[in-house]
């Protein structure tokens, strides 16, 4: 994927701040078949001592293969 831009931005933050829960959406194009990629994600991250100590994102797969088609 080619991506141009990212937006819808919204921000949880859970257990005292330090789990912080990240929705937003992408977009771009597929090179392999020129289609408009547009995607959603959440990231679920955790903070310990001002840092990043754990990244897990979970997408939209069904946006992901239709494109790829």
């Amino acid at each position: 994927m080619i991506l141009h831009s990212a937006d819808n931005l919204r921000v949880y933050k859970v257990e005292g701040n330090s789990v912080i829960i990240l929705e937003y959406e992408v977009h771009g194009i597929a090179p392999s078949t020129g289609k408009v990629y547009d995607n959603r994600f959440c990231s679920i991250v955790t903070i310990k001592d001002r840092k990043i100590v754990y990244w897990r994102d979970y997408m939209d797969s069904l946006a992901a293969m239709l494109v790829s088609s």
